[in-house]
C-alpha cells in the first residue's frame, strides 16, 4: 500500500528507480527459465563474470534478453564467500623485526622554517619493543643509517627483517627475473644484509597486514607523541622519543601478549645476532651545478663552495648527517657541510 515515493524514502532510492524496479520484477522475465542454469554455473564458479554468463546464454540457449537483466540476477545470486579468519603471526625471540616509515607533521624551526618530518620504525616481533628515528629524509643513506642506529639501540641484529617493497630495499618491482634476489634487492640492501647477517623478507604486495606489528606501532607513536608536537629540530624530536619510549611505551602491558614490553624485550634482545665489530656505511653520490654566487642547491637548501667556479658541476657524496662537494676534475674535496644546515646562508 505504499507509494513509490514512500518506498524510495524507506530504502534510500529515487522513486523513479523504485517504480522501474517494481514494474520490471512484476512482469515475467525471459530469464526465468534459465535461472537454474545460472545458479549451477555460479555454484561451480562463484567469480564468473556476468558478461560471460550473458554470452553463453545467448550462444547456447538462445537467450534474447538484455545484458543488464543478466547482470542484476547474477549480482543478487552470486554466492558470498565466508569471511576468512585472521591467524596472528607470532615469532620467536630475536627472530624477526618489521620496518616501516611514516610521514608526520612538519617541524617548525625557531626561525619559522618548516621542515619535513619522517619517522623510521623498527619493531621486534616477539616483544613489540620498538625503535624510532625522526629524520628529514627517507633516502637510501638515511634509511640504512636508521638501521645502524636501531641495531645499536637493541644491542644486536634480528635474524630476519620484514619490509614492504620500498625502493631503498627493492631495486626492481616488475620484470621477468623478479624472483632472482640479485635482480630484486638493491645492492646496498644486499651488502647490509651480508655485513650484519640478517635475511630479508618482503611483504605480499598490497597486503599491509603482513607487517601488522609495525603498522600498529605507527599510529601508537603518532597519537601518543607526535601529533600536535612542538619540536623545533630533529635532535629535539629524537630526544623526546627516547624519553617517552623508556617512560611510557616500554612500560606498558601490551594488549596482545599481555606482558610488560620491557620485560618481554629482555628475551627478544638476548636472542639477537651480535653486532659486527665495524659498521657498514652506505653513501650515495649525485652532482650539482654551482651557481654564479658560489652556491649549489640540494634538498631545498643552498650550500656554499668557495673553491668552485660558477657553472662548474661538482660531485656530492652524501652521508646520513653530512655531505661533501668534490671536484669532478681531480677528486679534491671542495667543501663539507652538515646535511640540512648550510654553513653559510645569504
Amino acid at each position: 500500500g505504499y507509494t513509490y515515493a514512500e518506498i524510495g524514502r524507506i530504502v534510500g532510492r529515487d522513486w523513479r528507480t523504485v517504480k522501474r524496479y517494481l514494474e520490471t520484477e512484476a512482469q515475467p522475465s525471459k530469464l526465468d527459465p534459465l535461472t537454474p542454469v545460472i545458479d549451477q554455473w555460479l555454484a561451480a564458479q562463484p567469480s564468473l563474470l556476468a558478461t560471460r554468463v550473458h554470452q553463453d546464454l545467448v550462444r547456447d540457449y538462445g537467450f534474447e534478453g538484455s545484458y543488464n537483466t543478466v547482470r542484476r540476477y547474477v549480482e543478487r545470486s552470486r554466492p558470498t564467500p565466508a569471511p576468512r579468519s585472521e591467524v596472528r603471526f607470532e615469532t620467536a625471540p630475536g627472530f624477526q623485526a618489521q620496518v616501516d616509515w611514516s610521514h608526520e607533521q612538519p617541524i617548525r624551526t625557531s626561525s619559522g622554517l618548516e621542515l619535513p618530518l619522517y619517522c623510521f620504525h623498527m619493531v621486534l616481533g616477539h616483544s613489540r619493543d620498538s625503535f624510532c628515528r625522526l629524520t628529514g629524509s627517507q633516502d637510501l643513506v638515511t634509511f640504512w643509517a636508521c638501521h645502524r642506529a636501531a641495531f645499536t639501540h637493541f644491542g644486536g641484529v634480528p635474524h630476519e627483517l620484514l619490509y614492504d617493497r620500498t625502493k631503498t630495499v627493492v631495486r626492481q618491482h616488475v620484470g621477468r627475473d623478479v624472483r632472482l634476489e640479485e635482480r630484486i634487492f638493491h645492492s646496498e640492501a644486499l651488502a647490509s644484509a651480508h655485513h650484519y647477517g640478517f635475511s630479508m623478507r618482503l611483504c605480499q604486495a598490497y597486503r599491509a597486514k603482513t607487517k601488522g606489528k609495525v603498522e600498529h606501532d605507527v599510529p601508537y607513536v603518532r597519537e601518543r607523541l607526535l601529533r600536535g608536537h612542538s619540536f623545533t629540530s630533529y635532535e629535539e624530536a629524537n630526544i623526546a622519543w627516547l624519553g617517552w619510549n623508556e617512560e611510557i611505551a616500554r612500560q606498558r602491558k601490551h594488549g596482545t601478549h599481555g606482558e610488560i614490553v620491557a620485560v618481554r624485550a629482555e628475551r627478544d634482545r638476548a636472542a639477537l645476532l651480535p653486532l659486527p665489530p665495524t659498521a657498514y656505511l652506505v653513501v650515495e653520490r649525485t652532482t650539482r651545478v654551482v651557481a654564479r654566487d658560489g652556491f649549489f642547491s640540494f634538498e631545498g637548501r643552498r650550500y656554499y663552495v668557495p673553491d668552485a667556479k660558477p657553472g662548474e658541476r661538482v660531485e656530492l657524496v652524501l652521508g646520513a648527517t653530512e655531505l661533501e662537494a668534490h671536484s669532478l676534475l681531480d677528486g679534491r674535496r671542495l667543501a663539507r657541510h652538515e646535511r640540512g644546515r648550510p654553513a653559510r646562508v645569504l
